[in-house]
C-alpha cells in the first residue's frame, strides 16, 4: 500500500512539475523536454484545449500602471500573458506560448479557437462583450495579437 502511495505522489509530483514548466516555459519548450506534444499531453494529463486554458486561471490581474486603459494579465511583472484594453474592449495574448499551441497542438481552426477563448475568459476573468477584431492600434509588444 506504502509504495502504491509513492507512486501516486510521484506521479502527481510530476504531473504539476510539468504544468509549471509550461507556465514558466510555454508548451513548445517543455513538449521538447519530453519529446513531443503528445507526450507533454499524457503526462501532464491536459488532454484537451480547455485543459490547456485552465493552466492559466490563476494569472495575476493588475491595472497598467503606464496606461490605465489596459488590465494585464500575467504571473511575472514585464511578462504579460494577456492584455485587456478596456477602453476597446479587446483582449491581446502571448500569440506563441496561447494562440500557435491550440491551432498547432489541438488543432482548433480561428473560429474555434476564439470562441473558446471567449467562453473561457467569460468564465474564469469574467470579460464578455469582447469584440472580435483585426486592428492592433495600440502600441503593445509584437507577439500580442487580437483574439476576440
Amino acid at each position: 500500500m506504502k509504495n502504491l502511495i509513492r507512486k501516486i505522489l510521484k506521479e502527481e509530483s510530476l504531473k504539476q512539475s510539468l504544468k509549471d514548466q509550461i507556465k514558466e516555459f510555454g508548451w513548445v519548450d517543455t513538449a521538447e523536454l519530453v519529446n513531443g506534444s503528445e507526450n507533454l499531453k499524457k503526462l501532464s494529463v491536459i488532454k484537451t484545449p480547455i485543459d490547456f486554458l485552465n493552466l492559466y486561471n490563476d494569472l495575476d490581474v493588475v491595472q497598467s500602471e503606464e496606461r490605465p486603459i489596459l488590465t494585464l494579465f500575467r504571473y511575472k511583472k514585464h511578462n504579460n500573458l494577456m492584455v485587456y484594453d478596456r477602453k476597446k474592449e479587446i483582449v491581446y495574448l502571448d500569440y506563441d506560448k496561447i494562440w500557435l499551441v491550440l491551432r498547432d497542438d489541438f488543432g482548433l481552426n480561428l473560429t474555434d479557437t476564439q470562441q473558446l477563448i471567449k467562453e473561457w475568459l467569460g468564465e474564469v476573468y469574467n470579460l464578455s462583450g469582447i469584440t472580435t477584431t483585426t486592428n492592433l492600434d495600440i502600441q503593445l509588444p509584437s507577439w500580442m495579437r487580437p483574439i476576440i
